[in-house]
């Protein structure tokens, strides 16, 4: 047996999905953050605080992005 037939295919898409929400998120609200780009504190504050939830519960209830 490979590791793709043994990968749940639904499962695995919605995990690399909101894993990659999370990231994005995170980085925006990280260059917010740095002055990069024009958003307010709050907003990338939230917006970083967001993402890195995000990819905690990816990581911690949904058994990682793989």
């Amino acid at each position: 047996m490979t590791m793709f037939e043994s990968v749940n295919v639904p499962s695995l898409a919605r995990n690399l999905a909101v894993y990659t929400v999370g990231v994005a998120l995170s980085v925006a609200g990280a260059l917010g953050l740095a002055g990069a780009v024009e958003l307010s504190l709050i907003v990338s504050g939230a917006l970083f605080v967001a993402g890195l939830a995000a990819v905690l519960v990816v990581h911690e209830y949904m058994g990682g992005p793989f």
